[in-house]
């Protein structure tokens, strides 16, 4: 014999399609875009690892102030390697944008073909394909380089430029207004020889561990420091041009799969409460249940059935919706950020299991231990509607408040564990509304801080010290120490004297500097303290006392005199390295300039993070606007239903729909507020202290910031939520007829 309990399974739904309905379209949109994440971040994944063989990527380079000869090619291949040359030239299009062209690559380092060909002619060339993207650039238009017009004859992606670094030591690639491109071998030799750069791949054997490669490049680093000189070294486990896509792509995974289960945590803790304010509605109907002889397993095998079917149908859809359409808009998201080759849809087991089967663990086990805990009463309590354990012998006496509040107060009192499901599910979706706002403020708060602090209008770098008679140009030193493994840190030394930075006090002991703000604010330093700097190939450390600071944004940085630089690094009397000025230096020719930094290169971080951002931000934000309808509604429905005797016996009292709103809905209005108001300090912490964890992993530093519109903002967004679903719930005290009250009397 059936079950006769399954037939109510479906007069449920009907009964409270509402609440199912909701529940059921929030968990197959977030499971669609998680599902489709996860198999688009796999797929993408899978694509970029085998790259490396397919393409045969570098397992490093290096970049030499001269050409190498054929003596130290062969001491290098003697490591057992195989190098390669990579020249390059750093030009400047007619928009201001850079482009570094290589000639067409056949042995190392190869080109994905996105669309179109590799140049065939010499006023054809290839550039990258998500440059041309943002830059409204197709196959068939033409770009200008030293006054020749070239034709783009493909939109590719280079294997070693997944994502667009300039520089190593960059803090963010930079896909707006940088972009690497391949020509004929006979182009690029009848390019002038400015920004020429004599760089060199190498190859080495696949099966060497990450140990046995930076033993590897340690030879190799030891080999040119005794030959030659060097400007630029990195392998490929350092090359955040190669890594940084891979690395963000598993970052990525971990952060939406903890968002799902957090999210999925909250939900079924809303199913909980809801079942179990179906129990206490159904209390007698159960004890009559179970004195029939039906045991506690079987009702909550049925109680369990709704949100595990639920649970289930919207998983499905949702890995359905997922590995369609939604699939595809993750693609989009990752291409308009990097510069990844070709890729084919895999099939994802681990995606299944992560957005189908445990999240129905999840929900199963919340709802088991509530369900077990409520349902192990005895059937003669439930017939006296007793779901308490412990018997209170008289109400909670509160203040001596007007009726009204004392009313509301008891009312927030009966429902404290749904108000507390409120809140934290609020408080959550604070926080991925606040992420969602606030990048961009700290963008442009960063861009402000950028020009507000800069050197001067032009910045250059020579590769050998050249003269100018330009009067305004003023003489400056830099280079690049290593603060322990990873972190890059300019060091410059400045003029006495400076008429660019007037407001940097220089120290005059050699063993004292004045630092970067962002410096100490991200290694918690404060003056007093000792710093240990070490030189990228040599390995040879400075330690440096701290004596002030300097509000400079663009880079981490260290300050000293040019005297002192000059003794430091023992450079000869004379050195500089280039020029600050507010005018542009004519009479330097290109072949000495390494590189000319501008305002729009100093920018160029908060504008690529705001391109590459800008499409998954509002995410964030429809979700969390989402996440707290979808809350406020299911709880503040549930406390309507629960006390919908009590508003009809109120309406035969003669009190109005709007007086009864009054009553119950400004309850709940109370917690909405109360509830946003106290998740705002919250989430400002909480921001802060993953902000912090964020910029520990990247190069350089952006400053914390909260635009002081996002609290209001929030609060506006938060309340005109709570206000959709008072508009509902309105309508649902309207509903509930007088003669409820006289129809359940016991």
């Amino acid at each position: 014999m059936k079950n006769p309990l399954r037939k109510r399974v479906w007069r449920e739904i009907v009964q409270d399609k509402g609440k199912y309905i909701a529940l059921f379209l929030f968990l197959t949109i977030m499971i669609g875009f998680i599902s489709g994440f996860l198999v688009a971040d796999g797929s993408m994944k899978t694509a970029y690892d085998r790259a490396f063989e397919k393409y045969n990527v570098e397992d490093g380079h290096f970049v030499l102030a001269m050409e190498a000869d054929d003596s130290l090619i062969k001491k290098l291949e003697e490591k057992d390697i195989k190098i390669y040359e990579l020249f390059y030239k750093d030009k400047e299009l007619d928009n201001g944008n850079s482009i570094r062209i290589y000639k067409n690559r056949n042995d190392i380092d190869r080109v994905s073909v996105i669309e179109g060909k590799v140049p065939t002619e010499n006023n054809e060339i290839a550039i990258d394909r998500l440059y041309a993207e943002n830059n409204e650039l197709a196959v068939g238009d033409s770009i200008k380089i030293d006054d020749k017009s070239y034709k783009i004859s493909g939109l590719v992606a280079l294997s070693d430029y997944t994502a667009l670094f300039k520089n190593n030591t960059d803090t963010m690639l930079n896909a707006n207004s940088f972009t690497v491109a391949v020509v004929t071998d006979k182009a690029f030799e009848d390019m002038s020889d400015g920004g020429l750069k004599y760089c060199y791949a190498w190859d080495n054997n696949k099966n060497l561990s990450d140990k046995e490669k930076n033993d590897l490049t340690e030879d190799i680093t030891e080999i040119l420091v005794k030959n030659t000189i060097i400007t630029d070294m990195v392998q490929q486990l350092d090359n955040q041009a190669i890594i940084f896509a891979g690395d963000d792509m598993g970052s990525d995974k971990s952060m939406i799969t903890w968002m799902l289960y957090i999210v999925i945590v909250i939900l079924a803790f809303v199913f909980a409460i809801t079942i179990k304010s179906t129990i206490e509605k159904e209390s007698a109907t159960i004890g009559t249940l179970r004195a029939s002889g039906y045991t506690k397993w079987e009702l909550i095998r049925h109680y369990l059935t709704l949100p595990l079917f639920v649970s289930l149908v919207a998983a499905i859809i949702g890995n359905i919706c997922g590995y369609s359409f939604m699939k595809e808009v993750i693609v989009k998201l990752y291409y308009h950020s990097y510069s990844l080759p070709t890729y084919e849809t895999i099939w994802n087991t681990e995606a299944f299991v992560l957005t189908t089967v445990i999240p129905c663990i999840i929900i199963l086990i919340v709802n088991l231990i509530v369900l077990s805990s409520t349902l192990s009463l005895p059937p003669l309590q439930f017939l006296r509607h007793e779901l308490k354990r412990k018997k209170k012998n008289k109400a909670t006496k509160l203040p001596n408040f007007k009726f009204l509040t004392r009313f509301r107060i008891r009312i927030i009192i009966q429902n404290i564990p749904a108000y507390i499901t409120m809140f934290i599910g609020i408080l959550l979706a604070s926080i991925m509304l606040m992420f969602g706002m606030i990048m961009t403020p700290i963008l442009d708060n960063f861009k402000t801080e950028v020009l507000d602090s800069k050197f001067a209008d032009y910045q250059y770098i020579l590769k050998v010290p050249v003269e100018t008679k330009n009067k305004n140009a003023e003489k400056y030193c830099v280079t690049a120490l290593k603060k322990g493994d990873s972190e890059d840190i300019s060091v410059y030394g400045i003029s006495d004297n400076s008429k660019y930075l007037t407001n940097l006090d220089l120290p005059k002991n050699k063993d004292e500097v004045i630092v970067s703000n962002g410096y100490m604010e991200k290694f918690l330093l404060k003056v007093g303290d000792t710093i240990t700097l070490s030189e990228k190939f040599e390995g040879t450390e400075h330690k440096f006392k701290i004596v002030g600071s300097f509000d400079y944004a663009a880079s981490l940085a260290v300050f000293m005199t040019k005297d002192n630089f000059i003794k430091e690094f023992d450079l000869d009397k004379d050195y500089f390295t280039g020029y600050l000025s507010n005018e542009k230096i004519d009479d330097i020719d290109d072949i000495y300039i390494a590189s000319t930094i501008t305002e729009k290169d100093l920018t160029a971080l908060a504008d690529q993070v705001n391109d590459s951002a800008g499409a998954m931000l509002p995410m964030f934000g429809a979700f969390a606007v989402t996440l707290y309808v979808l809350l406020i509604y299911l709880l503040a429905k549930m406390i309507i239903e629960k006390n919908s005797q009590s508003i009809s016996m109120i309406k035969i009292l003669g009190y109005s729909n709007r007086e009864a709103s009054k009553l119950y809905n400004r309850a709940t209005a109370l917690v909405v507020i109360f509830s946003f108001i106290i998740s705002l300090p919250i989430c400002s912490l909480a921001m802060k202290g993953i902000f912090f964890m964020f910029m520990q992993e990247m190069n350089g530093w952006l400053t914390f910031y909260i635009a002081p519109w996002i609290y209001p903002a929030m609060l506006g967004i938060g309340i005109a939520c709570y206000a959709v679903v008072h508009m509902i719930q309105m309508r649902k005290i309207k509903k509930i007829p007088m003669s409820q009250a006289l129809k359940n009397v016991e």
